[in-house]
């Protein structure tokens, strides 16, 4: 498969995936602020982000299994530092909440400080390796 139709593939999963994310959760969160529904309804409507996520990340699996060797570590490169990121700002994070009395940091933002430290990392790579 060529890099190209691999990456289309990926974008029209991984985009309608985000889509439904962020509209799952603004939808969870407007229905927590509104009081309406009973809790085992909001316990049910917390798996359309999760689902969401799960496809997201299925969608970067199968697009890094149809990039030739290279290319692929790349991407596994590009997704360590995104998961580096997170851990040591949730790690730091936490140490600061713990000893310093900083805001409390929402767990939520983990997932899109993921995407944008591998999305970035990636690019980043991809240039260093002469591939753009």
């Amino acid at each position: 498969m060529t890099t190209e139709l691999a990456t289309s593939r990926f974008f029209k999963i991984f985009i309608p995936a985000m889509i439904v994310y962020i509209a799952g959760s603004a939808g969870i969160r407007w229905s927590t602020d509104s009081g309406t529904l009973p809790a085992y309804a909001l316990y049910a409507l917390v798996l359309i982000p999760i689902v969401a996520i799960f496809v997201a990340f299925w969608a970067q699996w199968r697009f890094a299994m149809e990039l030739d060797e290279f290319l692929r570590l790349i991407q596994i490169k590009g997704t360590l530092v995104g998961i580096a990121c997170v851990i040591m700002i949730a790690s730091g994070w936490g140490q600061m909440e713990r000893l310093a009395d900083v805001p409390r940091l929402p767990v939520f933002w983990l997932l899109p400080i993921f995407w944008a430290a591998q999305g970035l990392a990636t690019t980043l790579i991809s240039k260093r390796e002469g591939v753009f």
